[in-house]
């Protein structure tokens, strides 16, 4: 399973990019027309779908940020910096089961997983890297030359992301060489991070799906170097797609102007009645302790006055495939989801905003969004060549994936691609 993060469904299909390593796959095997994502449509929530087949509501990983109630305190998913796990059982759950192995390589939400024994997570900070990676398969590497040391600093910083997904690579390489797992997860994130920073169709981000289709030639060079290419079976797909971003706002400003956020004049909290964890184009609203009993009408009634955001109120958050407050939990008592063109962070400050990165593209909005769509190819034993999709959802990848190895996953939500497969009802 290859996640090339931001690979929206249209860049295959482009007759100006070269990609003679996904499409040789997609000419081989299966293809969507467009992969329907999950809400919100950002990284580690679809990442834990794509190896669950749930939703956020049964899997409890609700966003790349959300707020801690019982910490009082913001929560990243992002980068894996807490000890929150998957709550509903992995494809590497269930083959551990069956006594067989899994590697995951900069797959999110791996931190900490024993049942994963080559496993290097996707972290931002090289004492996480050094930390949680698996230590025998971290050594390997460390003794055939490749710079682990770098894993860090390559992962934190976007310009440098070709050089992390280079190494992503070639550890995935050593593990296939030296002992081959059932299944292999692999997560690219260049092309991700330069729609980000430069936009969707950009230069750089041609450029980047070019150099992640290289990255994939060379493992399918790999695999046929180990006489393995036949007997593979390879899950090529996006995340998410992306949409262009126009208007940003800064959430957790609006909350200081509502008398619900104080700070001090080094930005540290003197008062918190609220906070809003910001996911690209959606956004979670959390009233707190202390706040008083108008705090959400009145953030009801600011956010909702904003063009183009839409305020949903927990009697729909069921139909988006999250679940419904509790005490505790981090799920928020409004949601907003934003139009096309339109991002929402977090930030309190200006000055914090100015201080962040400007992003020209995002993702987060509604799965329904045209250009949130993503890319979803299969080839290999068990696809049935020249099978055409159609649409499909996100959460049918993880089931079709347990067809294929032969494994249950009873938590599933979705039936598995059976029009994709060989040898299973049509």
């Amino acid at each position: 399973m290859l996640s090339i993060d931001g690979l929206g469904a249209s860049y295959v299909d482009d007759p100006a990019l070269e990609l003679p390593a996904l499409r040789g796959l997609a000419a081989r095997g299966a293809r969507a027309r467009r992969m329907r994502v999950i809400f919100p449509s950002v990284t580690w929530p679809c990442h834990t779908s794509l190896v669950t087949g749930v939703s956020p509501a049964r899997h409890g990983i609700l966003g790349n940020m959300v707020f801690d109630r019982h910490g009082g305190e913001p929560l990243e998913h992002f980068g894996d910096r807490n000890e929150v796990g998957i709550g509903a059982e992995t494809l590497w759950d269930r083959l551990r089961a069956r006594g067989e192995r899994t590697a995951s390589i900069c797959w999110p939400k791996t931190r900490g997983v024993d049942a994963i024994p080559d496993n290097i997570p996707e972290f931002y900070e090289q004492e996480l890297f050094e930390r949680y990676a698996s230590r025998p398969l971290w050594t390997e590497l460390a003794q055939a030359g490749l710079p682990v040391d770098r894993y860090g600093p390559w992962s934190a910083a976007h310009a440098l992301g070709p050089m992390q997904d280079w190494l992503t690579l070639e550890a995935a390489r050593h593990v296939l060489a030296t002992r081959p797992p059932r299944l292999l997860l692999l997560h690219f994130l260049t092309l991700d991070s330069f729609q980000h920073d430069y936009g969707i169709g950009s230069p750089e981000a041609r450029w980047a799906l070019r150099e992640m289709d290289a990255l994939l030639g060379r493992l399918l060079d790999s695999l046929a170097a180990l006489g393995r290419l036949e007997t593979t079976t390879l899950l090529v797909f996006g995340d998410h797609g992306f949409a262009g971003v126009e208007t940003r706002h800064h959430l957790n400003q609006m909350v200081r102007e509502l008398g619900l956020l104080e700070l001090d004049a080094k930005g540290a909290h003197t008062k918190r009645q609220a906070w809003v964890a910001g996911n690209g184009g959606a956004a979670y609203v959390y009233a707190l302790d202390g706040a008083p009993a108008t705090a959400v009408a009145r953030m009801r009634e600011r956010f909702g006055a904003l063009p183009g955001v839409e305020v949903i109120g927990p009697e729909q958050y069921p139909g988006l495939g999250l679940p419904a407050p509790a005490p505790g939990s981090h799920v928020p008592d409004l949601i907003l989801a934003a139009d096309d063109g339109i991002f929402f962070t977090g930030h309190a400050t200006a000055e914090a905003a100015a201080a962040a990165p400007v992003y020209v593209a995002a993702h987060g909005h509604r799965p329904e969004l045209a250009p949130l769509g993503a890319a979803f190819l299969m080839a290999g034993p068990g696809v049935r060549t020249g099978a055409a999709l159609g649409e499909i959802g996100l959460l049918s990848v993880a089931p079709t994936v347990a067809r294929l190895l032969g494994i249950e996953l009873p938590a599933a939500e979705a039936a598995p691609l059976d029009e994709a497969l060989e040898h299973a009802p049509r």
